[in-house]
This record gives structure tokens, C-alpha cells and sequence, in this order.
């Protein structure tokens, strides 16, 4: 009897341990984007309602966004740091995954292709004298931004984090970049440790 209830005992404690850190992580993820999104765009664009793409996006579009080896590179004395936080940005990207209304934020929508498309059409040039739909449409069909943020990549005790936030605004009107984050204290903000390169795009 002794060796089956030492085995239960085991299996319920490993259990306990390992079932938190995913909702911990996903806590933390939303949390990151729900704060990079209030400060994507400049205030005087005066933005009150976030729609959202659906689907993560990193980027270029294409798995891990050029974080590795390309975009991203740490200074040689900070390798070791920042390194596993990159390889998992990169892991966590390989494919789209879905966001759940899971943001901080007044108010939000998350748009498919077809409120994407809707969006876009009170963006497109208009005769002289027409009038846009814009001013007809409810949230989030009469946004003027469309965000997209990746999934989030983090170190091994979740003190860092790396993740790309970006938008556009119709035409050429858009933005991105990677923005490296710090846990101090249970606060995230800007890594200011981070010394080496990065990629963002703006036009």
C-alpha cells in the first residue's frame, strides 16, 4: 500500500506545480499588449476603441517575424540573456494563433478578414464630394486603425519578454516594431538593458 500512495502522492504534486505557468504566462501576455497598444499610436490620433486583428502577426508575416539572426541581435555580453528570449519569440510565432478578448483596454474589437475588408473601405481615395461611410458605421467598422500584435515570447523565469506590436491606417498610413520588456518589482516596462540591434518599419 505504501509505494501506490507515495506514487498518488507524487503525480498530484507535480500536478500543482506545473498547471499554473501557462495562465500565468497568458496573464502576462495580455497585459504586455493591452499596454503597448494604449501607446502604438501618437495621442492626437485621440484613438478610444482598438480594432484588433484576430489572428497573431509578426513582422513580415513570415515564422518569428526575422527575430533571429536578423533583426534582433544582442551585444556579444548580452547573449546569454537575451538569446532564450528570442529563440522563444520564435518558437511561439512558427504559426498564427488565435487572441481571445482577453485585452485591458476600454474598449476593443478583435476583426476577422471580412471587418477588415469593411474597415478598409472608408480608406480608400473618393471622388471630390462623397461622403465616407465612416461617420454611419458603428465600432469597430468605422476605425481608422487596424493593430495587429504577435504572441508573446518570454525568458525562463518570465522577467523578460519580447513581442511585436504594429498597425495600419490605410494606404501607405502604418507601423511596427519589437518592443523587449522588463519585470521590475511586478511592473513591466521598457528593457533598457537591451543594447543590441532591432527592426521596425514606419510610413
Amino acid at each position: 500500500m505504501q509505494p501506490a500512495l507515495a506514487f498518488a502522492l507524487v503525480f498530484v504534486h507535480a500536478t500543482r506545480v506545473a498547471s499554473p505557468q501557462p495562465q500565468a504566462e497568458e496573464k502576462d501576455s495580455y497585459e504586455i499588449c493591452s499596454m503597448l497598444l494604449r501607446t502604438e499610436m501618437p495621442a492626437d490620433w485621440k484613438v478610444t476603441g482598438w480594432a484588433i486583428r484576430q489572428e497573431t502577426r509578426t513582422l513580415n508575416g513570415e515564422s518569428g517575424g526575422g527575430a533571429e539572426g536578423i533583426c534582433l541581435k544582442p551585444t556579444p555580453d548580452r547573449e546569454s540573456i537575451y538569446r532564450p528570449l528570442i529563440q522563444d519569440y520564435v518558437a511561439k510565432n512558427k504559426k498564427r494563433a488565435v487572441l481571445d478578448r482577453k485585452f485591458d483596454l476600454p474598449q476593443y474589437a478583435l476583426v476577422g478578414p471580412a471587418e477588415i475588408e469593411e474597415i478598409g473601405k472608408h480608406w480608400r481615395p473618393r471622388p471630390p464630394g462623397s461622403t465616407s461611410d465612416k461617420e454611419k458605421a458603428v465600432f469597430p467598422l468605422n476605425a481608422t486603425v487596424i493593430f495587429h500584435v504577435s504572441a508573446v515570447g518570454f525568458n525562463g523565469d518570465r522577467t523578460r519578454a519580447l513581442v511585436y506590436v504594429g498597425h495600419n491606417c490605410g494606404g501607405l498610413c502604418g507601423g511596427g516594431a519589437y518592443h523587449l520588456l522588463v519585470n521590475i518589482d511586478g511592473t513591466w516596462q521598457v528593457d533598457r538593458g537591451y543594447h543590441g540591434t532591432s527592426c521596425g518599419w514606419w510610413s
